[in-house]
């Protein structure tokens, strides 16, 4: 097994688990534990963030892969899953940037003193947060054909 192969197969792993963080946490939030909901996807942001950083890591390290005997179909499907990636991203961020804003009110700091929410905050933060796990599932299940497929090449 190469590097590489060592590389997308751990990179595999860790979107499942961020995954698995996020539905997790978004289970959490339904049931009014925002807390946990926030430490879940805290935990789910270093992931990705940790992948990130790891990545410009590899390619200094190990370079791209050779793609020469990739089909049109193995680059589309490729694409599409780092379309949806980059999708959960950007509303991960979204997501993250509106639960900054509402750090200080009742529904989070449970104090009644506090403020209430913005009905605009806390809609934009669950439609933004719906769409990170969107894409963040669906890059996860376009990851396997891509990864098996370089198993395959790499073993044929």
């Amino acid at each position: 097994m190469t590097p590489q192969l060592v590389y997308w197969t751990l990179a595999l792993v860790n979107l499942g688990v961020i995954c698995a963080l996020g539905l997790h946490g978004a289970r959490l939030a339904r049931r009014g534990e925002i807390r946990r909901h926030r430490r879940m996807m805290t935990i789910a942001t270093l992931l990705v963030l940790a992948f990130l950083v790891s990545y410009v890591l590899k390619l200094g390290i190990l370079g791209r892969e050779d793609r020469s005997d990739w089909t049109l179909f193995d680059h589309a499907v490729l694409w599409t899953h780092e379309l949806f990636v980059l999708q959960m991203v950007i509303a991960g961020s979204v997501a993250g940037w509106q639960g900054l804003r509402l750090r200080t009110t009742r529904r989070v700091t449970l104090d009644p003193e506090d403020p209430e929410p913005e009905a605009s905050v806390l809609r934009r933060h669950r439609i933004a947060g719906r769409w990170a796990l969107v894409g963040a599932v669906v890059g996860l299940l376009l990851a396997i054909p891509v990864l098996v497929g370089m198993y395959g090449r790499a073993l044929g």
